[in-house]
C-alpha cells in the first residue's frame, strides 16, 4: 500500500520492474536495503508510487476508435434521447486527462453537426493526484500539434507561451475528481464508460471484481469503451461486441 493506493491487485511483472527501475537508479543491489530506504525516505515512497502507475497517453489515441465512437456509438446515444437528459460519460484512469479532452471534443464535434444542444457530464477520475491537477489545468507543450489538428487547436485550444490550454467551454465539461475503482463507490446512470488500457495492469482477481461494476454502472443501453488490447473476459453475458 502506497500513499493509500492497495497495488496488490496489480500485475506482480508491472511492479517488480518498477521496483527494480528504482533500485538501479539510486544504486541500491538488495530488495531489503531499498525496503528499508522506503521506510525513511517519504520522498521515495511518493517517487515509487508515480513510476508504479502507468502515464501513458496522448490526445486522440487511435484514430480508428475517435472514428468509430462518431459513426456509431454518439448516434445510438442521441437516438430517442429525452431532451432534458444529459449525457453522462465516465473516464477511469484519466492520467493527465488528454483523452478526456479528445472523448469530449469529439462528442462536441458530433453534437455541432446534428445541431443537438443536449448536457454532457464527463467525470474523469484517477488515484494519482498530480495527474489530476494536470488535467484540471488542461495545458500541454506545443507537440500536441502532432497529434491534434490545426483546425482543432483553433476550434478548441488556445496558444500559450509555451504550449496550447483547452478552452473552458471543453474544460467545464469535464470534472476531475480521485477515485479507486477498486473500492470506492462507482458513479452511476451513465451512458458511456471509457476504460482504456487500465485492466490490462491489474491481476485477473481485480478484472473480475471491476467488469461487473462498470456493467452495474451503466444503463442498459450504454456503452463500454476497451483499450484495443483488453477484453471483457468471461463476461460475454453482460455486454454485446459492438466494434471490436
Amino acid at each position: 500500500r502506497v500513499t493509500g493506493v492497495d497495488f496488490t491487485h496489480y500485475k506482480s511483472s508491472t511492479i517488480r520492474r518498477r521496483i527494480r527501475r528504482r533500485m538501479v537508479l539510486l544504486k541500491i543491489g538488495k530488495l531489503n536495503r531499498y525496503s528499508q530506504f522506503l521506510n525513511e525516505n517519504r520522498s521515495e515512497v511518493e517517487s515509487l508510487f508515480q513510476d508504479v502507475l502507468i502515464h501513458a497517453t496522448g490526445f486522440f489515441r487511435d484514430p480508428e476508435v475517435f472514428k468509430a465512437l462518431k459513426a456509431d456509438v454518439f448516434p445510438a446515444m442521441m437516438k430517442d434521447r429525452p431532451p432534458e437528459a444529459p449525457i453522462r460519460i465516465w473516464a477511469v484512469g484519466c492520467s493527465t486527462g488528454e483523452e478526456v479532452y479528445s472523448l469530449a471534443i469529439s462528442l462536441l464535434e458530433h453534437l455541432s453537426e446534428s445541431s443537438s444542444m443536449e448536457r454532457v457530464q464527463i467525470f474523469a477520475t484517477d488515484v494519482n493526484d498530480n495527474n489530476l491537477e494536470k488535467a484540471r489545468q488542461g495545458t500541454y507543450p506545443e507537440n500536441i500539434a502532432a497529434e491534434v489538428s490545426q483546425e482543432r487547436l483553433r476550434r478548441f485550444f488556445v496558444r500559450m507561451p509555451h504550449g496550447y490550454r483547452v478552452n473552458k467551454s471543453v474544460r467545464d465539461l469535464c470534472i476531475f475528481a480521485r477515485h479507486d475503482i477498486a473500492k470506492d463507490p462507482p458513479f452511476s446512470h451513465l451512458d458511456m464508460i471509457v476504460c482504456r488500457n487500465l485492466l490490462i495492469y491489474l491481476g485477473p482477481v481485480l478484472q473480475r471484481r471491476i467488469l461487473p461494476i462498470l456493467h452495474y454502472a451503466l444503463e442498459r443501453s450504454g456503452y463500454l469503451l476497451l483499450g484495443t488490447s483488453e477484453t471483457i473476459g468471461s463476461f460475454a453475458d453482460y455486454f454485446t461486441l459492438l466494434d471490436k
